[in-house]
């Protein structure tokens, strides 16, 4: 995972999400001992699969797990392929992470941009006649990828797209962007910015704007929240929250704050519980097989199901055994600053159920056969 750079507060989330997990099964497998061998991945794809190659080549890894950067993953989730090394993609959002670049040995565990937007694109379009959007896209592949799925719910749902505005992963000038958007005669902003760029973009805007123009961001994590309570977020999608009122959120919250609750990042948030049910998606799979062969444990994974109890959310999940995404809960939510408790800022306002936000694509997703995938038995 990218344990440096602008996505480093989710990889440190993402990075005690497995530990939890590694801990629920005493740090052993099959009799084995679990070790967590930890790399910066960065957030160059190229760099990201040299790495990747010399774990699987050098280090003898058993699987690969993390990633958080979508084009990171595609990268990384290549080179697993070419050696049948299972990969975990534990929070990367882009659609294409389950289309086309799914493979055989990857399985996608946080619901992507296409997911919220589906439900959320709808919600902003409805409260405007005219219904003229634009897409705000980040210029990689997550942002890219996220936007075409925006595009096509904006037609679907009636409106047209009258500009898509491209910027770059440094985001040069948040200010000068903010003003532009806020000059211009549209209804709804589609908002495709990842990481610290939407704290850089968001701390730009006047709250009175989203009075005129409904701004909606397809994910944000509470990695994006927590560093900056005082940036508005009037409409997003998420997959879990720490207050959420459901079965077994509280005991892992608690659990969670006794470890880790003197740092920051002082509660847990979805990349964290992400990360947490896909590494013990992971092992129980290799428990289920009675063995680390990858392609018993590739054809357990693709039947698994979990309860909405066990997940801590209000549906079950399933893993699509088509493209390998986990079909799961998703949550709108806004976030207002609460200058007393700024971790309560998060508010959830309702839920959809995994048929209500499935990615119509996933049906014709195409992955390696068993043949094509090199047998692998760490």
């Amino acid at each position: 995972m990218p344990t440096t750079g602008r996505f480093a507060l989710h990889a440190e989330a993402d990075r005690r999400g497995v530990e939890m997990a590694i801990e629920d099964f005493g740090g052993k497998i099959l009799g084995r001992d679990l070790v967590l061998l930890t790399r910066n991945a960065t957030t160059d794809p190229a760099k990201a699969a040299e790495i990747a190659e010399s774990l699987i080549t050098q280090n003898r890894i058993a699987f690969m797990v993390g990633a958080i950067d979508s084009g990171v993953a595609a990268a990384m989730s290549a080179v697993c392929q070419r050696y049948g090394v299972i990969f975990i993609n534990t929070n990367s959002s882009a659609p294409s992470e389950a289309v086309e670049n799914a493979h055989r040995t990857k399985f996608v565990f946080d619901a992507n941009g296409a997911n919220f937007n589906k439900a959320l694109l709808k919600y902003a379009l409805d409260r405007h006649p005219r219904k003229r959007a634009i897409l705000l896209t980040e210029d990689n592949v997550w942002g890219h990828s996220n936007a075409a799925a925006s595009r096509g719910y904006i037609e679907r749902y009636g409106g047209s797209v009258v500009e898509e505005i491209v910027v770059p992963v440094s985001l040069p000038d948040p200010a000068g962007l903010a003003a532009r958007i806020a000059s211009m005669d549209i209804d709804v902003v589609a908002v495709n910015l990842s990481g610290n760029n939407q704290i850089r973009l968001f701390s730009q805007i006047d709250p009175a704007l989203f009075e005129r123009q409904s701004w909606v961001v397809g994910e944000v994590d509470w990695e994006e929240l927590y560093p900056a309570p005082g940036t508005p977020r009037p409409l997003f999608g998420t997959t879990w929250a720490w207050n959420l009122d459901t079965p077994g959120t509280a005991e892992f919250v608690a659990r969670y704050r006794q470890r880790y609750g003197n740092t920051v990042l002082d509660y847990p948030g979805d990349v964290t519980h992400a990360a947490y049910l896909a590494m013990r998606a992971l092992l129980q799979a290799i428990e289920a097989a009675g063995t680390t062969q990858n392609h018993a444990v590739i054809r357990t994974l693709e039947t698994m199901r979990w309860s909405g109890h066990e997940r801590m959310q209000h549906d079950d999940a399933w893993m699509d055994p088509v493209s390998h995404h986990l079909q799961q809960s998703v949550y709108t939510a806004t976030w207002r600053h609460d200058p007393v408790n700024p971790a309560a800022g998060i508010e959830i306002l309702g839920h959809l159920s995994p048929e209500e936000v499935r990615y119509e694509r996933e049906d014709h997703t195409r992955l390696e056969s068993f043949d094509e995938t090199p047998l692998y038995t760490p």
